[in-house]
């Protein structure tokens, strides 16, 4: 997996595989995953970078999906807290239980609009009252008896809740608190999956583009480039999310599988708020019912979200409206709160999957998953529609037992109970987390054991990898970063598919989205990956100049001065364009 020569390096012209996976978001990933472990031989094409676009824009939950009880998808719910529990499990050095607390208004209110809800009768949101909410949450709990890893649900009245917290609103009468999970790093996870299926013998390769397809092959090429050869398989994954139907468009297999709807999300750097939450996560209704959530996120408050309809996801970004309607429905639940724009240290958005369907709103939009089987001469083509980030695995699952079923081959291994990456061997107690990184610090002595504990809780066992790669190595921390160090970035860019200064920035690290990315930060970054690649200065300011426009334009993280796009070594340029992304004001901005 070194990175000097591209993944692309690996293949050759005429290559065959059982199985291509076209698009690299998290559900092809774990399609990716499935297959290289039951020894098919399958390659993964993805035309940006891994895990980008809306797998790297949830909202960091990883959670049942207590809202769709509401419109019936029961085995929905009762699959998500099933794979929920998994990662917990599977990988607990990057997801964690999160307790929540849903703030309540009234008793009965919601009550008879569930119903209709249900039904089908009824299509708009409205304000849920406890005995809607105690319902939920006990169906909840009893999905998850057998398979119980945290506390049940409980109800708390006014002066507990007022107690709890102290800046909410008068008119919350009482709340409710449960357990779901967030995800520190959703981008490392994807990568430790991809890791895994290319040790277990599959090919990945991010930035090549698929550029034709005669129903029999593939032709492949490397963005920005003129190189391009050709694979074939008569087994395709279609895998591009948002871009289901125009992919299959260019596969010669044209569909309409899909309506896509885009979430934003902003974090803050609000002190006051984020001792407020003192590690809880928010759960909250506004005037209309329509759900919105906020929790703690490295020292920061993630808050969000917004559920808008779009044509176009390659044109989607958060709208200056959008955080308008954010910042409104968190005054209602915390009015004695002030959360100004100033504070916002980042901001993001990405378009869900979703089947498409007619309903009067994006929230009764299923968000189950399924898939869609053509045929184009001899090969067959999987459409992936729908699917959720807490949901990747048993998705992945499915496919591939379709997959191997039409290939005449018997699965070998499940993951249902696989750690991944700096999940395996985990040790999960406190006491125990103390005996490992003393024995760390017993075999690498010329690291103090903050940085040691740094590294422990940003990639779990997998730290280990990184410290036997720097040993000898005179190794020294950033200038601008004191928890980051050179060696630390020199490996994630040898060992981690870097084509360019934004990977590292918004996918290997968290540096951007936890509001520490300054300009000499960005100085700093990018010229280590400047040295590694041993560009030229026009590629470097042309590589710079796209990362601060993408990083002003995508996530309001102004990076010294800038004006046009420009575009970068590795990433054609995507076109800004300012549309119109609310319909009839708040009409469609629905739940999470």
């Amino acid at each position: 997996m070194k990175n000097k020569t591209t993944g692309f390096d690996v293949l050759s012209d005429g290559d065959q595989f059982d199985v291509v996976v076209i698009g690299g978001g998290i559900n092809g990933i774990s399609v990716f995953r499935e297959l290289a472990l039951q020894g098919v031989k399958v390659g993964l094409v993805e035309k940006d970078d891994f895990c980008s676009k809306a797998s790297a824009a949830p909202s960091r939950m990883i959670h049942g999906g207590l809202r769709y009880l509401e419109n019936g998808e029961f085995s929905l719910v009762r699959e998500a807290l099933f794979e929920r529990n998994r990662l917990l499990d599977n990988a607990p050095h990057l997801v964690a239980p999160l307790q929540t607390t849903i703030p309540i208004y009234s008793t009965w209110s919601g009550m008879f609009d569930g119903l209709l809800k249900f039904l089908k009768l009824k299509d708009r949101p409205s304000q849920r009252g406890s005995i809607v909410i105690k319902l939920g949450l006990t169906m909840y709990d009893w999905f998850t008896k057998r398979d119980q890893l945290m506390p049940a649900h409980k109800m708390h009245g006014a002066a507990t809740t007022h107690r709890r917290w102290p800046l909410m609103g008068d008119k919350v009468r009482s709340s409710a608190t449960y357990f779901d999970a967030w995800i520190s790093s959703p981008e490392r996870l994807a990568i430790e999956l991809i890791r895994e299926g290319i040790e277990a013998g599959g090919i990945a390769v991010n930035y090549t583009e698929v550029t034709k397809f005669n129903g029999e092959k593939l032709t492949i090429s490397p963005r920005n480039s003129d190189q391009e050869i050709e694979i074939s398989s008569q087994h395709i994954v279609n895998a591009t999310g948002a871009w289901v139907d125009v992919t299959n468009g260019a596969l010669m297999a044209p569909s309409q599988y899909m309506q896509g709807t885009k979430g934003s999300h902003i974090i803050v750097d609000n002190p006051q708020l984020l001792d407020e939450l003192d590690g809880n996560m928010l759960f909250y209704e506004n005037s209309e019912g329509r759900v919105c959530i906020l929790f703690p996120y490295f020292g920061k408050v993630l808050i969000g979200s917004t559920d808008i309809p779009v044509s176009n996801p390659d044109a989607v970004r958060c709208t200056d409206e959008e955080i308008d309607y954010i910042l409104s429905s968190l005054s209602g639940v915390l009015p004695h709160l002030e959360v100004s724009r100033q504070q916002i240290v980042y901001k993001f958005c990405g378009v869900r999957p979703l089947p498409s369907v007619n309903t009067s709103t994006t929230g009764q939009i299923p968000r189950s998953h399924s898939i869609k089987c053509d045929q184009n001469g001899n090969s067959k083509i999987y459409s992936l529609i729908g699917g959720k980030w807490t949901t990747f695995r048993a998705f992945g699952e499915e496919v591939a037992d379709e997959l191997l079923a039409s290939l005449k081959k018997s699965r070998k291994i499940s993951t249902r109970q696989r750690a991944i990456g700096g999940g395996n061997h985990y040790p999960r107690s406190e006491s125990e987390q103390q005996r490992y990184l003393s024995k760390l610090t017993e075999r690498y002595p010329h690291y103090s054991t903050f940085q040691l504990d740094v590294w422990f809780k940003r990639y779990g066992t997998e730290c280990e990898a990184l410290l036997s790669w720097l040993e000898g190595a005179q190794d020294k921390p950033l200038q601008t970063l004191a928890n980051y160090t050179v060696g630390e970035i020199s490996y994630i860019l040898e060992h981690e598919f870097v084509t360019s200064t934004l990977d590292v920035l918004l996918r290997r690290t968290s540096i951007a989205i936890e509001g520490k990315l300054s300009t000499k930060v960005f100085d700093e970054i990018s010229q280590l990956v400047t040295d590694y690649f041993d560009w030229s200065e026009a590629k470097q300011n042309s590589d710079r100049e796209y990362a601060q426009q993408f990083l002003l334009n995508h996530h309001g993280v102004s990076i010294g001065q800038t004006s046009v796009i420009t575009s970068s070594p590795a990433v054609s340029p995507t076109k800004i364009i300012e549309n119109e992304q609310l319909v009839n004001g708040e009409e469609y901005v629905f739940n999470q």
